[in-house]
């Protein structure tokens, strides 16, 4: 075959030809710039695409000879397809073409053309450049990769005579580019390549290419995070104990950072329907590959302290994930909510009823005491509340009822201070409830003797409270010393503080006090019940 091209018969490509090359990039400058939803990287484990490419090949001018010659400076396109391997490393294959028609002679009515096309089949590795957290919808790479070229050229003389003629080489390929992530499923591509090919018959086959196109991806996403468990730690939500929400955990979400660097966690949760907004954990620093515990909480509205029935909840948990992007997750865990007046029997929640700010009770308490002249330069004001509101609930007719034997699965029911004054009866942990809210509308501390003697098959809870006398005046109460207790105040003194039988109010204050005092000697002195643990002081904040 007789070689023959130079540079006068090469054909030169008009710009309008690459004007959509161009109207592509910068579409894909555009829409990235104002969308921002992809920009952690691609986050897709799989990917095929499509795009334009252009070949400007190393031909030297006005080669002849029998050999093979090709000028495939021209246009082309290809399918490509990549998948992750580790991290920023994807495998990636492109199979394609690029060449070029030009006509020897420009006589209409000459047939001679010359086809000349290179299909490359090639395999590499691309790596993208910024790590997964950078936050950026540009994501540039470098690429690298091998594979056979096969090079084609297609003469035609005349209507009836081609003479084909082709090679096959091998060869690798550098170059990069950026993916544009317009968003998490969809990309805009571009890169530049240079191919190192080169033939005995073609000459210089290799050369610089140009694509430009976009791919779709699928797969499971890249996590930043990945929730390993969720435990409920408090199944059991008792309105009364809202204020103990607020810092004690509802439920623990166990989270693990699956990237080599830190990332931040924030929780926002709620309880559905009974939740005026959501509870937020702030963002939590997670180290690389570091498995964290997250606390969740709930902030409670009315329609807790509403409740009149023991139903199932939903605790919605939601989380947000950031380093440079961001990832979200949402969950949700099951909890029961309990009537407003039960109570499962813990002695230290029961502080939880004491309502000295309830208006009914605090109006209750002051008309006890408007009687008392001077009441509020007394030094004994304290006792004198506590023996005068005794004496007040007694002529209200208040009376002591024992609630039935309750089956220990079964939560036990506390009276607000409000609806014993109204129902006037209540047991030991209503009225000891009522008591301790009526003295601290006073400004009284109070404080519960719990007691669970393993004598007995049934706890028992009275009463003491802060007389705010020093013990060096004692005798302005009493001469006997085992009638009261010596207790260090708050603010590191010590005061006479006197417990109170209030299951006795039909006996009156002075019988009630007796009691008190006799049990807690009996069975938190003298048969060890403070010092084993049995007997316990818990105070009223």
């Amino acid at each position: 075959m007789k070689r023959s091209c130079s540079r006068s018969k090469r054909s030169y490509h008009s710009p309008r030809r690459y004007l959509c090359v161009v109207v592509l990039i910068a579409c894909g400058l555009f829409f990235g710039l104002i969308d921002r939803a992809g920009a952690q990287g691609i986050s897709r484990s799989w990917g095929l695409g499509t795009r334009l490419s252009f070949w400007r090949s190393n031909q030297p001018e006005g080669e002849s000879g029998e050999d093979l010659f090709l000028d495939v400076d021209g246009a082309g396109a290809s399918l490509f397809f990549f998948t992750r391997i580790y991290e920023r490393l994807f495998l990636e294959g492109q199979i394609g073409a690029v060449g070029k028609l030009t006509k020897a002679d420009p006589n209409p009515l000459v047939q001679d053309v010359d086809l000349a096309a290179v299909i490359p089949i090639l395999l590499g590795l691309r790596f993208d450049l910024l790590p997964r957290r950078a936050a950026s919808v540009f994501q540039p790479f470098i690429e690298g990769g091998f594979g056979p070229y096969w090079a084609i050229n297609v003469k035609s003389v005349g209507s009836d005579d081609a003479k084909v003629s082709s090679d096959l080489e091998f060869g690798p390929y550098v170059g990069g580019g950026a993916n544009v992530l317009l968003i998490n499923w969809f990309a805009l591509h571009y890169d530049i390549r240079y191919h190192f090919v080169t033939s005995d018959r073609t000459s210089e086959l290799g050369g610089y290419e140009f694509n430009a196109g976009f791919c779709f991806m699928w797969g499971r996403r890249r996590e930043m995070y990945r929730v390993e468990d969720i435990r409920v730690v408090t199944k059991d939500i008792y309105p009364a104990y809202y204020q103990f929400y607020n810092t004690y955990p509802l439920a623990l979400v166990t989270v693990r950072n699956t990237n080599r660097y830190p990332i931040e966690i924030n929780v926002r949760s709620r309880v559905q329907g009974y939740s005026e907004r959501r509870q937020e954990s702030g963002f939590v620093i997670i180290e690389p590959r570091e498995t964290k515990d997250i606390p969740v909480h709930a902030l409670f509205g009315p329609r807790l302290l509403k409740n009149s029935r023991r139903e199932p909840a939903i605790i919605d948990i939601e989380l947000i994930g950031r380093a440079g992007g961001t990832q979200k997750s949402s969950h949700s865990a099951q909890v029961i909510i309990h009537n407003r007046n039960a109570w499962n029997g813990d002695v230290d929640k029961l502080g939880f009823f004491v309502t000295p700010d309830d208006e009914e009770i605090m109006m209750l308490g002051r008309e006890a005491v408007r009687g008392i002249a001077d009441f509020d330069a007394r030094a004994d004001r304290f006792f004198l509340a506590g023996q005068t509101l005794f004496e007040k609930l007694r002529e209200m007719s208040v009376r002591y009822r024992s609630d039935p034997n309750i089956p220990y699965y079964q939560d036990d029911r506390v009276q607000f201070a409000s609806e014993t004054t109204l129902l006037r009866t209540g047991d030991c942990d209503d009225l000891v409830v009522m008591y301790a809210s009526l003295l601290g509308s006073l400004g009284v501390h109070t404080a519960f003797v719990d007691v669970q003697d393993p004598g007995k098959p049934l706890a028992h809870v009275y009463l003491m409270f802060d007389t705010g006398i020093s013990p060096e005046q004692g005798a302005v109460i009493s001469t006997n010393e085992k009638r009261y207790v010596i207790r260090e105040t708050r603010s590191g003194g010590r005061s006479i503080w006197i417990p109170v039988e209030v299951t006795l109010i039909e006996e009156g204050f002075e019988e009630a006090w007796h009691a008190g005092a006799l049990q807690y000697l009996q069975e938190g002195i003298l048969r060890n019940g403070l010092s084993e643990g049995w007997v316990r002081v818990i105070d009223v904040e």
